[in-house]
């Protein structure tokens, strides 16, 4: 039978897949099922599943709760692709051809901040293209904020739902549970930070 998937949609698979196989190795050596891992992460078991095989695409938020459910930390989870020197700055160019950019599902993520020592934030320019139904609802600790540069955005949380477009912002403490939805036809950019490197491992890998 010939494969007809696009190479470049295969490739923009890889990081689902290879997110979900490290989930999967790491549930397994816990010793949990699928609802045991759910139940301790707050996502849905069928989700999981299809996160497993790589179908599903597992928002940075996300992987926080899955991380703390497998006691690793969350970069564990994304594994090494790349590598850069640590210093007391960085200066990122909008032009920059060798800007980090991770792709998960629907999301492109482009790395801002470096890997600094003792770096404490992480700074984002996200692209969410649209889907039918939005993320699961996750929660952690820490903060996150998002500024929308362009396009629309949907944060769904517990007493409110808030569409947010461009130039709009929030900031919210991430025990709160909360998911996005891009509901629109366009891609939403955004720019995001959390207090925490999540794509950087602290010896300054690119995860």
């Amino acid at each position: 039978m010939v494969d007809s998937v696009n190479p470049a949609d295969r490739a923009a698979r890889e990081p689902a897949r290879l997110v979900g196989a490290e989930i999967k190795r790491l549930r397994t050596r816990h010793g949990l099922t699928l609802r045991d891992l759910a139940e301790r992460c707050g996502l849905s078991a069928g989700f999981l599943s299809l996160a497993e095989r790589g179908i599903n695409s597992i928002s940075l938020t996300s992987l926080f709760a899955l991380a703390d459910a497998l006691e690793v930390d969350a970069s564990d989870l994304l594994g090494a692709a790349g590598r850069r020197g640590r210093h007391a700055y960085a200066i990122a160019r909008h032009d920059d051809p060798l800007v980090e950019r991770v792709v998960m599902g629907e999301r492109e993520h482009r790395v801002l901040t470096a890997d600094l020592v003792e770096q404490r934030i992480e700074a984002l320019v996200t692209k969410v293209r649209p889907t039918d139904e939005p993320s699961p609802f996750t929660q952690h600790d820490g903060e996150e904020f998002c500024y929308v540069l362009r396009g629309e955005l949907t944060f769904l949380l517990p007493d409110e739902t808030a569409v947010l477009a461009g130039g709009d912002s929030i900031h919210f403490k991430s025990r709160i549970p909360h998911a996005i939805h891009n509901r629109g036809i366009e891609a939403a950019e955004v720019l995001w930070a959390v207090d925490r490197p999540l794509l950087r491992r602290p010896d300054g890998t690119l995860c």
